[in-house]
């Protein structure tokens, strides 16, 4: 059999600590140990599993290492939980989730989870048309991602869609736009975007053919102070309906359309009590929170 579960743990702890001797301290054995047991494992596989920077990356060799050692994780978690074993750790579910998502829905899902599952929860923010590259890889074993398709290895649950409504101040729209929001308003106007990849603001421009690559822009990456910079007025943005719902006065609607970005839950396919009880609890969450996805 070419894995040995103590050396595969072992890899997976020096890509988790980011070096040799942090790995060392984590697993009490001295780093020679450490390096002994990886390298026995690349002998045995017949390829590089790490590469030695810092911090410590893995190969692509190493991340379906690392892949496996995560699901040998998770499978002992779950044995050891039926089995009432003690544990001085909590199990941990690593999970990625959108920023929007992680502002306005996701963290209820979190939260009644953990009032029923012993389990530390490790959430990734990230875009949720990036999500999805970390189950590839290893990082979590769940994810809320645009990606319909199941990643390999996965199962994916649609959960429906968030809405988002393009909003302004009324200082900015007394200063860019007091004649009505159109065309020309929209070359020159600034908006907020959240990070460089976000296309929201673009696909809504788009719907009223402006290229947003010619047109002024703010970066604010954090969900709770994009939405305050619009309601600030450094540009207008598209905020999830809850969060344009809780402005009130302060912010206007610039009309256009509704812009929806359908969301779905997707999960390792290995057995597992937790991830169950998890998605579980994230699609009855997405039911009560998101719209259907087709209207």
């Amino acid at each position: 059999m070419w894995s040995d579960p103590v050396a595969v743990r072992t890899v997976a702890a020096v890509v988790e600590a980011g070096t040799f001797d942090g790995a060392a301290r984590a697993l009490h054995v001295t780093p020679s140990a450490v390096s002994q047991r990886v390298k026995a494992l690349e002998e045995t596989i017949g390829q590089r599993l790490l590469v030695r920077t810092t911090p410590v990356r893995p190969t692509a060799a190493g991340e379906v290492v690392l892949r496996y050692a995560r699901r040998l994780a998770l499978l002992d978690e779950d044995a050891a939980t039926e089995l009432g074993l003690a544990d001085a750790r909590l199990p941990r579910i690593a999970v990625a989730v959108n920023a929007d998502s992680l502002a306005t829905w996701f963290l209820d899902a979190v939260a009644r989870f953990t009032r029923t599952s012993d389990v530390q929860v490790e959430l990734y923010r990230e875009d949720q048309t990036r999500t999805a590259r970390m189950l590839e890889d290893g990082t979590v074993m769940a994810a809320v991602t645009a990606r319909a398709e199941p990643v390999p290895g996965c199962r994916a649950v649609p959960l429906g869609a968030l809405t988002y409504r393009a909003m302004a101040s009324r200082t900015w729209r007394e200063r860019w736009a007091p004649e009505g929001v159109g065309e020309a308003e929209l070359r020159t106007a600034p908006r907020v975007d959240y990070d460089p990849t976000d296309s929201l603001q673009a696909d809504w421009l788009a719907a009223h053919d402006v290229d947003a690559s010619l047109t002024p822009r703010h970066l604010v990456p954090s969900p709770h102070d994009f939405a305050r910079a619009v309601s600030l007025g450094l540009g207008w943005g598209l905020l999830p309906a809850e969060h344009a719902a809780t402005h009130g006065p302060d912010l206007v609607d610039l009309g256009g359309p509704t812009i929806r970005s359908p969301l779905s839950w997707q999960r390792w396919r290995t057995p597992s009590v937790l991830l169950d009880r998890l998605t579980d609890v994230v699609v009855a969450t997405a039911a009560e929170s998101l719209s259907p996805a087709g209207r």
